[in-house]
């Protein structure tokens, strides 16, 4: 038995547990085309004849029954037996489908040692063979599984907890379900969760939902392993889609699963009265044991973090365009009053951000018309109904060209927006919109945010820095994903311009040259001026750069 662990449990950065992508060599793609023509039609028309006979057994178990009935006693009887038989011809109907055989490692724990099986990763629907080879116990699901063609009665004859989404009590109900299962005097089989509460990649262990801890019993952890040479079973939010995921992983001869149960965890006393603590060290047990890392951050999350990687990565490629470093280019931005940097770009119409894409493409000297210039306004420094503020263009390159994204993101945002009020305040409207821009918040996700900060209608910077860092530490790791993102930009850019500017003397070289040899000893002494002035230039642009890096750093310590 697994005593509970630190309060304070490690959680580490890893990439995106969300997406998925598999790309096949071309041999195995021509060997699932081939099965995909002889094999899987076989064994999708015996799984369809299997789920039709489940769904008539569960249908018949069920007859009569309404799911007050379903929630009110444990089946017995023929009724336990049609749960076994329908799980037989499940792991039967696997078996066909290419899950020959599957590796079981350690026993799992009878009800009275521990009523609640706490299943992860949770990576594919095909997850469901792990439901079947643990004998069917109570799964909680959405309510709108149990209307499923063919799954919806099987998942119902598991007499589920089934959470109603529209119900605004919803999980206070579900808790006290939970809880009540668990704690129950009747022969009641497990209930079987998924913390996890989506599919993920299984590279690492999101946060586990409390609904399986809140009860403060012992918990069963159980693993679950795909240990296949391409990995075609998972299914994610992004990536590789559902039908491919059939097709690849039926197109196989043999798919590999393996099912470890670990050790009942019982809670301390501490978890019992705090289940995000149970939950988090239920969790770092079995990510200790799979060798993976764990990640506080939800889908949103990273949907936030991927955009600031767009944006920076837009940035980027406006700055390779240019004959200047952005940090440099845009330094006249912060010489403007706020008037000044809204009025000179125009209105919140569409001819008003053309108006800002033309005079940003002037002022910096891109291309009239650039598609840099338009993707990097794109990247969510315009919002709906409110105009361009240049000094927003002026602070995502100064958290790119920093190494402390939160500073450089609060200094700057507190000395130029509201800089009227008294220092480190401001109102919670300006607020609200740079969250949307930098932190890439929702509109009510940011007034929210802003409504529990501000005092009066203020919010100052240390609210603002203790929200960003202790409330809601993932909005820490999109200003962080976007950190001296174009340092080495700055550097290719140089490299490029002196590239150019040899190439030019060069030509010129042979030019004169070619004219006649006398020059030849005149150009000689010319292009050596040159080198001298080029690393002149060199030598110049990069003290400058570092110059500009420590002043900013100096700002940032005051």
């Amino acid at each position: 038995v697994y005593t509970h662990l630190n309060k304070n449990v490690f959680t580490m950065e890893c990439s995106n547990p969300f997406v998925h992508k598999l790309e096949l060599p071309f041999i195995q793609k021509v060997k699932v085309l081939l099965l995909s023509l002889t094999l899987l039609p076989v064994r999708l028309c015996f799984a369809l004849l299997c789920l039709t006979f489940t769904s008539l057994l569960a249908y018949t178990g069920l007859y009569g029954l309404t799911m007050e009935d379903i929630d009110r006693t444990p089946f017995t009887g023929w009724r336990l037996y049609f749960r076994k038989m329908i799980c037989g011809i499940l792991r039967v109907m696997f078996f066909i489908c290419g899950f020959h055989h599957v590796k079981v490692i350690g026993k799992q724990a009878s009800p009275k040692e521990a009523r609640i099986l706490a299943v992860a990763p949770h990576s594919t629907f095909f997850d469901a063979l792990a439901v079947i080879m643990m004998g069917a116990p109570s799964v909680v699901a959405k309510a709108e599984t149990s209307s499923v063609p063919f799954w919806g009665s099987l998942i119902k004859y598991t007499q589920p907890v089934l959470v109603h989404r529209n119900d605004p009590n919803s999980r206070q109900n579900t808790i006290k379900h939970i809880k009540e299962r668990s704690n129950s005097e009747a022969d009641w089989q497990q209930v079987l969760i998924f913390p996890e509460g989506t599919c993920t990649n299984r590279s690492s262990y999101i946060t586990f939902r409390p609904g399986a801890f809140l009860p403060g019993v012992a918990v069963q952890p159980v693993i679950i392993r795909y240990e296949n040479t391409y990995d075609t079973v998972t299914w994610t939010w992004e990536g590789f889609p559902a039908w491919k995921c059939i097709v690849y992983s039926l197109g196989q001869f043999h798919l590999s699963c393996s099912i470890q149960f670990m050790e009942p965890y019982v809670p301390s006393d501490e978890e019992i009265k705090d289940a995000k603590l149970f939950a988090n060290n239920v969790r770092a047990v079995m990510a200790k044991e799979v060798g993976i890392t764990t990640t506080d951050c939800n889908y949103f999350d990273y949907l936030r973090i991927e955009k600031s990687k767009r944006r920076c990565g837009a940035l980027q490629k406006l700055q390779r365009k240019l004959n200047s470093p952005l940090l440099e280019s845009t330094a006249f931005i912060e010489d403007m009053s706020e008037a000044e940097a809204v009025a000179e770009v125009g209105g919140d119409d569409d001819s008003g951000a053309g108006a800002a894409a033309a005079m940003l493409c002037s002022r910096l000297g891109a291309a009239e018309d650039s598609v840099e210039v338009t993707a990097v306004l794109q990247e969510g420094l315009i919002l709906d109904g409110q105009p361009l503020d240049l000094r927003d263009l002026r602070l995502a390159i100064l958290i790119a060209t920093s190494t402390d994204g939160l500073n450089t993101f609060l200094d700057n945002s507190f000395r130029w927006f509201d800089s009227s009020l008294a220092d480190n305040t401001m109102t919670k409207e300006n607020c609200s919109r740079i969250l949307q821009k930098h932190l890439f918040l929702s509109v009510k996700e940011a007034s929210e945010a802003c409504e529990s900060l501000q005092k009066e209608g203020l919010i100052t910077k240390t609210d603002l820095y203790i929200y960003i860092t202790q409330t809601k530490p993932n909005h820490f790791k999109v200003l962080k994903e976007a950190e001296d993102t174009l340092i080495s930009n700055m550097t290719e850019l140089l490299t490029k311009t002196a590239g150019l500017t040899a190439e030019r003397m060069a030509a010129r070289f042979e030019k004169v040259a070619a004219s006649g040899s006398s020059l030849v000893s005149d150009m000689s002494a010319t292009v050596a001026a040159g080198r001298d002035k080029m690393s002149d230039v060199l030598t110049s642009a990069a003290t400058s750069l570092h110059k500009r890096m420590d002043s900013y750093s100096e700002k940032k310590k005051d």
